[in-house]
């Protein structure tokens, strides 16, 4: 289904179409392509983030950038996140400047946590 999607030049709908099937595959290398296929559809799509997708963007991100962009995209303030995980402002900020440069997103506004 997704497949056809894409030949039929509606890439953000096979985007979606394999970010919901990388769950329904029970094979660990057809998950890894599916999901490769929607982040790729996605960006094509000029990075748009769907409900389907934003879970799959923020996959690329490290355990510790997605629990401090959670908690940034729930409105503290680098300050208070450094205070709740006992790190530095200064190493808070650079966890969340990678993370917006991997999800394409200019700042805590941009970043959607699904």
């Amino acid at each position: 289904m997704a497949a056809e999607l894409e030949g039929r030049g509606f890439l953000l709908f096979a985007a979606e179409a394999y970010a919901q099937a990388v769950s329904a595959h029970r094979e660990p290398l057809a998950a890894r392509t599916a999901r490769t296929r929607a982040v790729a559809l996605a960006r094509r799509c000029g990075n748009a983030h769907t409900p389907a997708t934003a879970g799959l963007v923020l996959g690329e991100l490290t355990a510790r950038q997605r629990q401090i962009v959670a908690l940034a995209a729930a409105g503290l303030s680098n300050r208070q996140i450094a205070e709740r995980l006992t790190l530095s402002v200064r190493t808070v900020g650079n966890h969340l400047y990678g993370a917006y440069t991997r999800l394409g997103a200019s700042g805590r506004r941009a970043v959607v946590v699904a």
